[in-house]
């Protein structure tokens, strides 16, 4: 008979490396409209990098795509969006949409930007990977402002000149409905839930709070003077409202829609727009008149006495989304073990004594699904119990040739066959010298048995036993 034994697995981690970000998650583009530039702002140390980045006439408003790789800028003056790569902070394309353009926004997926345009009257439709325009879709008077829910099902925009707000529905782009606000609406931001959006209205100095479950507006809250920019920090507790009239920031509590607080020491003149960053911690608010920006502490909703010099006339501004490094860790239990399948009997050709019995013992299998980034290994054969027979005596390994031959069938190698030799002490049947995966092969190896001129009739029975490590 033929004997096995094998090697216990192992269970190994497998590390998958985090996908490399386009650009670093810890910057805030800020347009500069009347220098026709866009300044980038490390938010870790809140530095201004140099120089700014050209882009249209007037810039008004940006985006940043939600995985990071590209920023959309709206030129009002030039009618159309600049391209900005975010890896290198160059302007790789511009799309022509139409008159004015001013918001602009991103769906959840990235596959979508919808762009205002303001003295049309309308919404240009990009599509991201093309960056082209695939539609045009009529809204209300003077739109201004728009947002799209977390769940990309709907877009917003803020009718500046018709007091509501055009409903899209972003799977057909069509208007499905309008929401009465307040006076003169300009900008949205809807809350991390989908569940509220806040409307900021230049006129009647109120934010308008939209249920939009039901698109409607319920009582708006009072705030500053002529209010414009509005930001929900990324946990959905605060808003932060812009008033370009008052030079102060509101901050609403979304529980209770009520103003919290209210900053105004370092705010600049004439502040216009807000960003938060990813992770909630600053708030920064773009000074028009002074041309530099305010960074809020969200913690203490205090401003910095250090304002950040921009470019001229700072507008809309976008923070990097919340694009941190993961380490990500799985494990991949390997299959099975290291196994060696041989045959129970084997039979060897009849012969005389003074010559040499022969036969193939049938076919040798090795599976190996450890699933090891080192996959090698080694098999032996030896002649555990030497061939005898009643009356006769033994004959050992010394006298029995084992040759391994060629892999009958392998799956992925390398593997390779040993040399025939004698079964006096064990030897390499077959071996993995290298590689990592699971693997198999097998072989049919051929056993020579030297029978001595003084052996004795009968039938003789030995054991050679195949290890695999």
């Amino acid at each position: 008979m033929v004997g096995l034994t094998a090697m216990a697995s192992l269970t190994l981690p497998v590390v998958a490396a985090p996908p490399a970000a386009a650009a670093p998650s810890n910057y805030l583009y800020v347009v500069n409209s009347t220098d026709d530039t866009v300044s980038v702002i490390n938010t870790t140390n809140d530095t201004v990098g140099a120089p700014p980045i050209a882009v249209g006439t007037t810039p008004t408003w940006v985006a940043i795509a939600p995985n990071g790789t590209k920023a959309y800028v709206t030129n009002s003056g030039s009618d159309d969006v600049s391209v900005i790569n975010t890896a290198d902070n160059t302007v790789s394309a511009t799309i022509a949409v139409g008159d004015e353009p001013r918001g602009v926004a991103f769906t959840p997926d990235g596959t979508k930007a919808y762009v205002v345009n303001t003295l049309d009257g309308t919404v240009s439709v990009i599509n991201t990977a093309t960056n082209a325009v695939t539609g045009t879709i009529t809204v209300g008077n003077t739109p201004v402002g728009v947002a799209v829910t977390p769940n990309g099902a709907k877009a917003y925009v803020a009718n500046l000149n018709a007091n509501n707000l055009s409903v899209i529905d972003t799977a057909t782009d069509t208007v499905t409905g309008t929401v009465p606000v307040g006076q003169n609406p300009s900008t949205i931001a809807i809350t991390p839930n989908g569940a509220k959006a806040y409307v900021t209205n230049n006129t009647s100095n109120d934010v308008s709070v939209v249920d939009t479950a039901t698109d409607t507006a319920g009582t708006p809250i009072a705030v500053g003077t002529a209010p414009r920019g509005v930001a929900v920090t990324s946990n959905g507790s605060k808003a932060y409202v812009v008033n370009n009239g008052s030079n102060s920031v509101s901050v609403i509590n979304t529980t209770t829609d009520a103003v919290s607080s209210t900053i105004t020491t370092n705010i600049g003149a004439s502040p216009s727009g807000v960003a938060i960053t990813a992770n909630g911690a600053k708030a920064y608010i773009t000074n028009t008149g002074p041309g530099n920006v305010s960074v809020i502490d969200t913690s203490t909703d205090t401003a910095s006495p250090t304002l950040l010099t921009v470019g001229g006339g700072p507008l809309g501004e976008a923070a990097s989304p919340d694009q941190g490094d993961t380490v990500t860790t799985f494990q991949v239990s390997p299959t099975d073990g290291l196994t060696i399948g041989v045959p129970t009997s084997a039979t060897l050709s009849q012969v005389t004594p003074g010559n040499t019995a022969t036969g193939q013992l049938g076919q040798v299998t090795v599976t190996d699904e450890r699933s090891l980034a080192d996959a090698s290994w080694v098999a032996t054969a030896s002649l555990t119990d030497a061939f005898t027979t009643t009356g006769g005596s033994p004959i050992t390994g010394s006298a029995t040739t084992y040759t391994p031959g060629a892999a009958i069938t392998s799956v992925n190698g390398p593997f390779t066959p040993g040399t025939a030799g004698t079964l006096a002490s064990a030897r390499t049947a077959f071996s993995k010298p290298s590689g990592s995966g699971n693997n198999s092969v097998t072989w049919n190896p051929t056993l020579d048995v030297a029978v001595p001129a003084a052996a004795v009739a009968g039938i003789y029975t030995g054991t050679v036993t195949h290890s695999v490590a």
